[in-house]
C-alpha cells in the first residue's frame, strides 16, 4: 500500500507532525507542497493520501490551495487531514473536502492537532504542554487513522472565503531599520514575495500570513504594521525541533 503525505510548515509544527505520522504509519512518503508549487500538473499514484498542514483564520494556507490545484488523483484513494492548530480549527475539513470534490475526490477523515501558535499568543506553559503531548496526540490520530474512518463531511453552501483565501499583504509586513540585509526572509519564503533590494526586504501581495518571515529573522527586525497590537511584535515562535533549514529546504528539498 503505497502512502504519501504532502505537508506546508513555516515554524515546524506540521512538519515535524508530518514526519511523526509517516514514522507511526510506515512506509511513507513525505514532500512538501512549496517543492510543488511551480509544477504545471501533479500526478499522484497512491492508495493513502494525508495532507497536513496549520490553520490560518480557519483555513488552509493559500500556497496549499494552488498546489492541490494542479493535483491529478488516480484512482480512488483514501484521503485524511491533519491540521495543528492552537485553538479552534473552524470548517476546515469542509473546506478541504469542497476543494477536492472539484478534483472528483473527497475527504474522509480530518484530525486536529493542538500546538502553539505563531499567530495568536499562548503562553511558554501552554506550549510546554502542547509540544510534549504532541508525539502521544499523533499516536492517537494514527490509532484512528488505521481504522480508515469515513466521516460526512457534505456541505449545504460552501464556506464563505476567509482573509487568506487569496494572497495579499494583509499584516502588513515590514522589516524595521536595524535589519542587516541577511537575506533569510526572501529564502524562506514559501511564495518567493520577499526580495532585497538595496540589501533591504520588499515584501510584495503575494503573502499567504504563513510568518516564516517574521519567526525566523535572526535579527527579530520583521514585524507587522496591521492588526492587534499584541501581535506585530509578539515573540519569535519555532518548533523546539526543527532548524531553520529544515524549513528553508522545502522549497527545494
Amino acid at each position: 500500500m503505497k502512502k504519501i503525505i504532502y505537508y506546508f510548515s513555516a515554524t515546524g509544527n506540521s512538519l515535524t507532525t508530518a514526519k511523526l505520522l509517516a514514522e507511526e504509519l510506515g512506509n511513507c512518503e513525505i514532500i512538501a507542497l512549496a517543492s510543488l508549487k511551480n509544477q504545471d500538473e501533479i500526478k499522484i499514484q497512491a492508495d493513502v493520501i494525508g495532507f497536513v498542514f496549520p490553520i490560518y483564520y480557519s483555513d488552509m494556507p493559500c500556497l496549499m490551495r494552488q498546489v492541490i490545484a494542479k493535483m491529478h488523483f488516480e484512482g480512488e484513494p483514501y484521503i485524511f487531514s491533519v491540521c495543528t492548530s492552537r485553538g479552534h480549527y473552524g470548517d476546515i475539513a469542509l473546506r478541504l473536502h469542497a476543494l477536492l470534490q472539484k478534483h472528483g475526490q473527497k475527504l474522509s477523515c480530518n484530525i486536529n492537532i493542538p500546538m502553539p501558535g505563531n499567530s495568536r499568543i499562548s503562553t511558554p506553559e501552554q506550549n510546554k504542554l502542547m509540544l510534549d503531548a504532541q508525539r502521544e496526540n499523533v499516536r492517537q490520530a494514527v490509532f484512528e487513522l488505521l481504522h480508515f474512518p469515513i466521516l460526512d463531511y457534505t456541505f449545504e453552501t460552501e464556506p464563505k472565503q476567509t482573509p487568506v483565501h487569496n494572497p495579499s499583504n494583509m499584516r502588513g509586513m515590514e522589516a524595521e531599520a536595524h535589519c542587516v540585509g541577511c537575506g533569510i526572509c526572501e529564502k524562506i519564503c514559501p511564495m518567493d514575495n520577499i526580495r532585497l533590494v538595496a540589501e533591504r526586504p520588499v515584501f510584495g501581495e503575494n503573502c499567504i500570513s504563513c510568518l516564516a518571515c517574521f519567526h525566523w529573522c535572526p535579527q527579530e527586525a520583521i514585524w507587522m504594521s496591521k492588526g492587534e497590537e499584541e501581535m506585530k511584535r509578539r515573540f519569535k515562535y519555532h518548533h523546539p525541533d526543527v532548524k531553520l533549514n529544515d524549513i528553508l529546504k522545502q522549497k527545494n528539498p
